[in-house]
């Protein structure tokens, strides 16, 4: 079992990710409609959940995307923002009405809404490498895989 998205964020924060303060849920309404109004989906429920208690992520390579740009004291985050990330993919075609929420080193993390789940593809064939149901379920994919690695 993956357990939840504060659990697995708890355990990567503990293992220094960095991690920002939560968006506000109206800017992340506002965001998730300028979405649709360019032809995007909404953002998904979880990820929402996810971005009211942080807003974004970056761990070990893994970067998920944030509403706000971030800047700190000695430096600006150099992350992307969820809204511009998309305008510089164009995965349409192969995989519709999806949105892009992070990448990895050579995967990019998608969320479907047709099948209402999300897809991890590899970063240069866009082939799928795993489907998962829940957002929370991505959080352990990478959590897992790191912790693995070391």
């Amino acid at each position: 079992m993956a357990g939840t998205i504060n659990t697995l964020l708890n355990t990567m924060y503990q293992r220094y990710a960095m991690v920002f303060p939560p968006a506000a849920i109206m800017d992340i309404q506002r965001t998730s409609i300028s979405l649709v109004k360019q032809g995007l989906i909404q953002i998904p429920t979880d990820y929402i959940q996810f971005l009211s208690i942080t807003d974004g992520l970056a761990w070990n390579g893994l970067e998920l995307f944030s509403i706000y740009e971030h800047e700190r004291k000695d430096c600006v985050f150099p992350g992307l923002q969820l809204q511009s990330y998309q305008a510089t993919q164009n995965l349409k075609a192969l995989y519709p009405k999806s949105l892009i929420l992070g990448f990895a080193p050579e995967q990019l993390i998608l969320y479907t809404a047709p099948q209402k789940e999300y897809l991890i593809i590899n970063r240069y064939t866009f082939a799928p490498v795993v489907k998962l149901p829940r957002f929370a379920d991505v959080l352990y994919f990478y959590c897992d895989a790191f912790s693995n690695a070391s």
